[in-house]
C-alpha cells in the first residue's frame, strides 16, 4: 500500500491550566491532529515519528493502555459538533 503523510511538521505548546483550540480550513488536518494527540487513529492512520510530551513524558510510548489511563483524566477532545450532544431536541 502506497504511504501518504496527512500531516507534518507540526509543533504545539501548551501550558497548564490552559484550553487550546485548532482552526483552520476543511481538510487541513485539525481532527487528525487531535485525535492523534489522543492516541486515536482512523482507519489506516497511523503516527509514524514525533513525540506527544505531557507532563513531561512522552504519551506515544505508554501504549494503548497508557492513553487509555490519560482520555478524560489528562487531557480530552471536543469536536465540532459536541455541542448538538447536549441538546435534548436531538434525541
Amino acid at each position: 500500500p502506497k504511504t501518504i503523510t496527512l500531516v507534518h511538521d507540526v509543533s504545539l505548546t501548551l501550558e497548564k491550566g490552559k484550553v487550546l483550540g485548532l482552526i483552520g480550513e476543511s481538510g487541513a488536518g485539525k481532527s487528525t491532529i487531535g485525535l492523534s494527540s489522543m492516541g486515536y487513529g482512523r482507519g489506516g492512520v497511523r503516527i509514524t515519528g514525533g513525540e506527544v510530551i505531557l507532563n513531561g513524558r512522552d504519551i506515544l510510548k505508554g501504549g494503548k493502555e497508557g492513553f487509555r489511563r490519560l482520555r478524560g483524566r489528562e487531557v480530552c477532545y471536543v469536536a465540532q459538533s459536541a455541542a448538538a450532544a447536549f441538546n435534548p431536541a436531538h434525541r
